[in-house]
């Protein structure tokens, strides 16, 4: 199946079957940020090494 995905600059991405990891490897986690380019959401690293804990929601 040839699911897309619509980003907020109208570009049209692929939607995998399954989901992968983006790993980042780091001395300094609380430099990264990351954005989901699909809803616009960006997030902090806070230096959590659980998993699902380790990005903070940036508000506007």
């Amino acid at each position: 199946m040839d699911n897309q995905r619509t980003l907020q600059n109208g570009e049209m991405v692929e939607e995998l079957e399954t989901s992968v990891q983006l790993i980042i490897k780091t001395k300094c986690p609380t430099k990264w940020v990351i954005e989901d380019l699909e809803t616009g959401q960006r997030y902090r690293a806070n230096g959590n090494t659980e998993i699902g804990k380790m990005f903070t929601p940036i508000t506007k």
